[in-house]
């Protein structure tokens, strides 16, 4: 029974070893307020967006990040934002109060991502409302620089 036991224990932390090797590698921190590894926005609009959320975080002290890339290496959208989101410590520390605009261009996936201290002022439903309403349909009338704002 013992022998049992120490197999099943050591085929489950193979398995999840497994796992953990196989999820996407998470990208570094953001330098910057907007990140576009795909080059979707035009330089004019990085930069302005850039400044916008700037000024935003310097007269709020929330913490608003763009982030665009290819997509998530097959991992599940909500995953991979949220340990993006985890790793790169979005918002001030114990209040919690970031929020990063994921965009995948490959995966053609958005997703908001909001800490615990903006949910109040963006809870889910007006997420996915922004997503549906706004960012989905300029993105896909080939207006991608109007689609962040």
């Amino acid at each position: 029974m013992r022998r049992i036991l120490v197999l099943i224990g050591l085929l489950a932390s193979l398995w999840g070893g497994l796992y953990l090797g196989a999820q996407a590698a998470t990208p570094p921190p953001p330098v910057r307020w907007v990140t576009d590894g795909s080059s979707l926005l035009s330089p004019s609009m990085k930069d302005t967006l850039d400044q916008r959320l700037r000024a935003y975080q310097a007269g709020t002290g929330h913490q608003v990040l763009v982030w665009i890339g290819e997509g998530t290496g097959g991992d599940p959208l909500e995953d991979w934002t949220v340990r993006a989101f985890a790793a790169w410590k979005v918002g001030r520390k114990g209040l919690d109060d970031g929020l990063v605009l994921f965009v995948f261009t490959g995966d053609q996936k958005v997703r908001l991502e909001v800490g615990y201290g903006l949910e109040g002022q963006m809870p889910d439903i007006l997420a996915s409302q922004i997503i549906r309403e706004t960012i989905l349909p300029r993105l896909k009338a080939g207006d991608a620089d109007g689609a962040p704002e």
